[in-house]
């Protein structure tokens, strides 16, 4: 059994400052959310699925950590017809006003989009821009690695760069847009482009909803399998 060992590491302002905004959306310490529903599936694997998504904060003075966990799991007949697991680990220090360094650890385990699982390791920088006082923009670019296992393929590992823009508008209070985008570019062409779109509501209390749609493409994968995967999820969330 093959172990991977790996250890995490975890642009100017139009309105508002970033250390501003950040106090005003997420407290210093830890917070989080837990999340249930239900999720669709579109390309490789079709099939209404259960879902959970969940996320770990921590937040002391420029150091930032954010840990995150979905996953989605369909059987009919006895068939499993979606399995994906997604973690994610992103550390960030804001060295400047705007400017931050970042290490993020990207790990998908998912057969029906053609690979046995993908693991993005980077480190970069980013910046933050305001386009409104109830906006902000970070744009973040990185190097790294990718190692992947191509489902009739022999696992590779092979130099990466990420370029992500993540953009959030904090519509009200309790209701926040966000949108992230991602390119994970690979020496040998083996690219994925991804976009996850979100919409995050109060209900009573802590407790929320959420609606997302996540669109990956991958530019190389088995033949029998799509480029184009799509997953449409409905969560309720617990905030704590």
């Amino acid at each position: 059994m093959r172990k991977i060992a790996l250890s995490i590491l975890t642009i100017s302002v139009l309105s508002t400052p970033a250390l501003a905004w950040a106090a005003a959306s997420q407290s210093q310490g830890f917070s989080g959310n837990v999340g249930l529903g239900f999720s669709n599936s579109t390309g490789t694997s079709q099939a209404l699925s259960i879902n959970t998504e969940d996320a770990l904060n921590w937040l002391r003075g420029p150091w930032s950590n954010d840990t995150s966990l979905a996953y989605n799991y369909a059987r009919n007949s006895g068939v499993v017809s979606a399995d994906r697991l997604a973690l994610n680990n992103s550390t960030k220090y804001l060295w400047q006003k705007n400017t931050y360094a970042y290490g993020t650890l990207d790990y998908v385990r998912n057969h029906f989009d053609g690979y046995f699982y993908r693991l993005d390791e980077f480190a970069g920088i980013g910046h933050y821009l305001f386009p409104a006082e109830n906006m902000r923009l970070a744009l973040q670019a990185g190097v790294g690695a990718r190692e992947s296992h191509r489902i009739g393929y022999a696992a590779v590992t092979n130099p990466s760069a990420q370029l992500a823009a993540k953009y959030r508008w904090q519509i009200s209070k309790g209701a926040r847009l966000t949108e992230d985008l991602e390119a994970v570019l690979v020496e040998g062409g083996a690219n994925t482009y991804q976009s996850l779109l979100g919409l995050n509501t109060p209900l009573v209390g802590a407790l929320g909803m959420r609606f997302s749609f996540l669109a990956t493409y991958n530019t190389q994968v088995p033949v029998g399998y799509n480029a184009l995967n799509t997953l449409t999820a409905v969560n309720l969330v617990y905030h704590f």
